[in-house]
């Protein structure tokens, strides 16, 4: 150890060439200067390596209060380390700029001779690590499986670039690892859905190669076979997260828990094995590639020390605690409340967060008494969430009609959250006005459950929606990537009827605008997959519609700035049908509401989203 403070002077963070980069604006990603840079992150690691080999924390560039672990213990920044580390062998290295993200598997010689499998992830904020989460792997004994000799060189299928029209989005990436993580978890059921494999994938764990191989004496299988024959039936993958997700290298970092099912017995003594995981999938076209993994033991009944993201928990999916007819009971006593103007009627959301298109609002603010009934309404919901999302035509007393989307989190039996966009004619301009259009009830397409082997899953439904924003905001340019649409999808747009029918006499196509470049210069940000309903295949966007800085719009209609609330219905990764609500509201006005989600800010994706 050569010093006990681990500060990190401006003159050595000048060295390394941490400084930050003008940002510039941008329609899509590709000309968007971060902060810090893919090669300013790779400096970053560098200074973590040579932390690591000189078994000095003062060498690398931590934030105060950074928050470091270690095989999932938290602990302090002279743990992170070894003294025998002497060298790096090799090392695979993925980030995110935009996120400040860096992922790496690397192999350490030691002074004895010996190598250690090393994998970990920084989070980098105004160039210093604000947080580390490593996993060490020393021997067959800790991690189960051992043996460094296929990994003396980097594979380059995990630091290749792609061409950026050809790139999978982000949330294609965290869809692929996901599916991945499901066949697993649904293998040997009859809810069994297949990972997207490539043929031949290869996959290492801690060097030992897993696929086309015998194992435990069984005949060699492939990824798919292992998945399709049910090899790992009752295996219970858990506290999932995807915390690197690099789009230009079309990788991911995905970390999980491995455990069993409860009640179930393991079919073979490995299968008992608890581990924690660090797996870097390569994806190209959404279909996983290649695969390395780097695994510890770590007992199931210890805690993990990071927040999950969506998926099952330790033994399995947690209950539900409000179902989807709870759920919608909630609605229902909305819609009752508001057809009587009556805040008092809704006790359950008296201390719930409410705006009404955008804007913060008293729950009686959102009612008019004008309201008579609800002639059109559908419902998506995320049980295991707690999430609501419904679009309905309400007709009031004077024939007139208004439409909806509400927006509701619910939680230990209280509404939380309500989230209005509300449109009456003329709300959003002419040209958007037609609740007439709607057939008379909502299609089946927004009602009927699908069987559960064939429901696209939560991260898959958000690609899908995530990617019709990117097709708009790369329309016209080199980067376009088009949508996943059907020939006929239907778009309503406040009741109009503009795609999948005919129009001035002929048929008008989702697909066509993008095509033609019709929506240069829109800006889709702020972007919010605030309601994921598996069961029927469906999605709530909300987001602003706005202008991208500095670049012309492709005609007056793109020119409006909006907040929308989108719903998408999902069958087997491409878009049926589209029902929107818009509302004119100026993108310098704020909407009250933060998103966690990737994509761009206002102007451009050379600014941050709302709350990032």
């Amino acid at each position: 150890m050569k010093r006990s403070s681990v500060g990190f002077t401006r003159t050595a963070l000048l060295a390394l060439g941490l400084a930050f980069a003008a940002p510039s604006g941008a329609q899509t990603q590709g000309n968007v200067t971060f902060a810090c840079d893919r090669a300013c992150l790779g400096r970053v690691v560098d200074a973590y390596f040579a932390g690591l080999v000189a078994n000095d924390p003062a060498l690398v560039p931590l934030a105060p209060g950074a928050k470091l672990t270690l095989n999932d213990e938290v602990v302090a920044p002279g743990k992170l380390f070894w003294d025998q580390a002497a060298s790096v062998q090799s090392r695979i290295d993925i980030a995110n700029p935009r996120w400040g993200d860096t992922g790496t598997q690397a192999v350490i010689n030691n002074a004895d001779g010996s190598q250690h499998v090393y994998a970990f992830r920084l989070k980098v904020k105004a160039n210093r690590i604000t947080e580390v989460e490593a996993i060490l792997v020393r021997n067959a004994q800790e991690g189960g499986l051992y043996d460094t000799r296929s990994l003396q060189r980097a594979n380059p299928n995990f630091g290749t670039r792609i061409r950026p029209a050809e790139q999978d989005s982000y949330y294609d990436l965290v869809a692929a690892a996901e599916g991945y993580w499901r066949a697993f978890n649904t293998n040997g059921s009859p809810e069994y859905h297949r990972a997207e494999f490539w043929p031949g994938v290869l996959r290492l764990e801690n060097g030992v190669r897993t696929t086309d191989v015998s194992v435990a004496g069984s005949a060699p299988m492939s990824a798919a076979e292992q998945f399709d024959l049910g090899y790992h039936a009752g295996r219970n993958v858990w506290d999932l997260r995807y915390p690197v997700v690099d789009e230009e290298y079309g990788v991911v970092m995905s970390f999980a828990r491995f455990g069993l099912k409860s009640g179930v017995k393991p079919l073979r003594p490995a299968q008992a094995a608890e581990r924690l995981v660090a797996e870097f999938f390569a994806v190209r076209k959404g279909i996983i590639f290649d695969i390395q993994a780097v695994m510890v033991n770590r007992d199931e009944k210890l805690p993990s020390a990071w927040p999950p993201d969506y998926g099952p928990t330790r033994g399995g999916w947690a209950p539900v605690t409000c179902n989807r007819a709870c759920l919608t009971g909630f609605i229902d006593t909305y819609y009752q409340a508001l057809l009587a103007n009556n805040a008092r009627a809704l006790p359950q959301a008296a201390g719930a967060r409410i705006t009404l298109n955008g804007a913060q609002t008293a729950l009686a603010g959102a009612f008019w008494p004008a309201a008579k009934t609800v002639r059109w309404r559908f419902d998506a919901v995320n049980e295991r969430l707690g999430d609501t999302g419904t679009q309905v035509v309400i007709i009031n007393e004077d024939g007139s009609e208004t439409m909806e989307v509400l927006r509701l989190k619910v939680a230990r039996g209280a509404i939380t959250e309500m989230e209005i966009l509300r449109c009456f004619k003329g709300c959003a301009g002419d040209a958007w006005w037609g609740p007439e259009q709607l057939d008379p009830k909502p299609s089946a397409f927004l009602q009927l459950p699908i069987p559960p082997a064939e429901r696209d899953s939560y991260y898959g439904l958000a690609a899908v929606a995530d990617g019709y924003f990117r097709a708009f905001q790369t329309n016209g340019t080199p980067d376009y990537h088009p949508a996943d649409l059907m020939p006929d999808t239907t778009r309503f747009e406040n009741g109009t009827h503009f795609t999948g029918t005919v129009r001035n006499g002929a048929y008008a196509t989702a697909a066509a605008g993008f095509e033609r470049g019709n929506f240069i210069g829109r800006n889709l940000w702020d972007r919010r997959q605030a309601v994921i309903d598996e069961e029927r295949g469906i999605v709530l966007t909300i987001l602003r519609f706005g202008k991208v800085e500095g670049v012309q719009n492709a005609s007056s209609v793109t020119a409006y700035d909006r907040i929308v609330g989108e719903f998408f219905t999902v069958k087997s990764g491409k878009i049926q049908e589209i029902q929107a609500v818009l509302v004119n509201r100026n993108d310098a006005e704020p909407t009250g509401w933060d998103t966690s989600w990737f994509g761009p800010g206002p102007g451009g994706w050379k600014n941050m989203p709302t709350g990032q």
